[in-house]
């Protein structure tokens, strides 16, 4: 089985990694999958995490608050983690929160009395939590929720960035399946 390492800014995206990419990973792609959280920790530490990693990805929110643009969120991300490869930065438009609420399932009764919208790209944190204040007292209660019953074909029509996120993905491993290949053949 593969391994590939996701950096993940907070408990949110770590839950989100942990309950729904980790499952699709595995029954899906056979890859094992190894959330790092990275944003209490110093970049330093990080920098030299990642310098140590071929097979990874690196989260972060958009947060268009204080970023006008993807790019411009990037070269924010590139400045503070120099070791950095620009293509396996993947930005979540809006926050992590969109990628959530694009994978529920409102025909279950659980969810039933939620109104998702067509497109959850925009959706901040404070828009989720309007939205599923009815599902539990606990947002990380609530989000458990979401993940056991993730609609994975939802999401992907739902939140563009989510499905870009995946295509990512599908290259990312077919890219480090050939390297392997190659190092075998050597």
């Amino acid at each position: 089985m593969n391994n590939l390492f996701v950096y993940v800014e907070g408990d949110h995206d770590k839950i989100f990694a942990d309950y729904i990419l980790s499952s699709y990973l595995r029954d899906e792609k056979s890859i094992e999958l190894w959330p790092i959280k990275y944003a209490e920790k110093p970049p330093k530490l990080i920098n030299k995490d990642i310098k140590s990693k071929y097979n990874y990805l690196f989260l972060s929110d958009l947060d268009n608050k204080r970023y006008p643009c993807i790019t411009a969120r990037k070269e924010d991300r590139l400045s503070n983690y120099n070791y950095l490869n620009s293509s396996r930065i993947i930005i979540v438009r809006e926050e992590i929160e969109s990628w959530y609420l694009a994978g529920i399932d409102t025909s279950l009764s659980q969810f039933s009395n939620l109104e998702i919208p067509e497109n959850t790209d925009g959706i901040d944190k404070e828009t989720f939590d309007e939205i599923i204040n009815e599902i539990s007292d606990s947002k990380k209660d609530a989000l458990i929720e979401i993940a056991k019953y993730y609609n994975l074909d939802l999401a992907i029509k739902r939140n563009k960035s989510f499905k870009y996120f995946l295509d990512k993905l599908d290259g990312l491993m077919w890219d480090y399946s050939l390297l392997l290949n190659v190092f075998t053949i050597l």
